[in-house]
């Protein structure tokens, strides 16, 4: 099973994944096969070059939008960011259309402002339109905190926060709704191009779920229940070395062919 990601408005670059044995990867290859899936983000690509400047202005243009489409909930004052960045996933979820695609955006280039800050991580990631399929229970065994260098995730597939994020971010006050564990299989992707990460997974489970133990996280679930389901699915590996500048030069998800 492969799965082909072209970049570019006219597709100009092909990245090729082939894909593991495992249940997600196959039914995840099977609905890129039978389904006419309609992609919801396909500029989300971070730290190919960007600068804090440049990710600013889109910031700003998403604000801007927002303050047109909601005049009597958003002014300029900094506690209407912090107000809408903690209640973005009560806000977007009743959302259609425009707004909802100006709240992402605000969202989206507001974790990029964040991560080249702290992290810059090199990745891109896309979401689909469709309301995917619930995980079977062998498939939480699947979740990892591990992210080796050229290899392929399904991305966190909800509006929220998962575990593994709760932890990574230290959110301690986080309201217990706004705390989703994956529980659905759905086409969308993260590609990682970074160094590898957390490799030693079950020491990293171990200090998140002590943190979260200690910090007294409203978590949904017992801290041994496996739906927690913390860090994600890998789905398969790059075939070949990645050209980085030409990922760079094509920051559009053109489209996904599975073979």
């Amino acid at each position: 099973m492969f799965l082909d990601i072209y970049l570019g408005n006219e597709a100009n670059y092909k990245l090729t994944y082939e894909l593991f044995d495992n249940r997600v990867a196959e039914r995840l290859w099977h609905r890129f096969q039978t389904l006419d899936l309609e992609f919801v983000s396909r500029t989300q690509f971070y730290n190919f070059g960007e600068s804090e400047d440049d990710v600013q202005s889109k910031l700003t243009e998403s604000i801007t939008h927002i303050k047109r489409l909601l005049p009597d909930q958003f002014k300029d004052h900094i506690d209407d960011l912090n107000t809408l960045h903690v209640n973005f996933p009560d806000l977007v979820k009743d959302t259609h259309g425009e707004l909802r695609h100006w709240l992402s955006m605000f969202n989206y280039h507001l974790h990029h402002i964040e991560d080249l800050k702290a992290n810059a991580n090199t990745r891109f990631l896309f979401s689909t339109q469709d309301d995917g399929e619930p995980l079977h229970t062998d498939d939480y065994t699947l979740f990892t905190p591990t992210k080796l260098t050229n290899h392929l995730y399904m991305n966190y597939p909800h509006v929220g926060k998962h575990t593994m994020e709760l932890w990574y971010d230290q959110d301690k006050h986080i309201p217990a709704e706004h705390i989703v564990p994956t529980s659905i299989l759905k086409n969308d992707l993260l590609a990682w191009f970074s160094n590898d990460q957390f490799t030693n997974a079950n020491k990293t489970i171990t200090a998140i779920k002590r943190w979260c133990v200690q910090a007294k996280v409203p978590l949904p679930y017992d801290i041994s229940d496996p739906r927690l389901a913390i860090g994600y699915i890998p789905l398969g590996k790059l075939t070949h070395d990645p050209d980085l500048d030409a990922v760079r030069r094509n920051k559009y998800i053109h489209s996904v062919v599975a073979r």
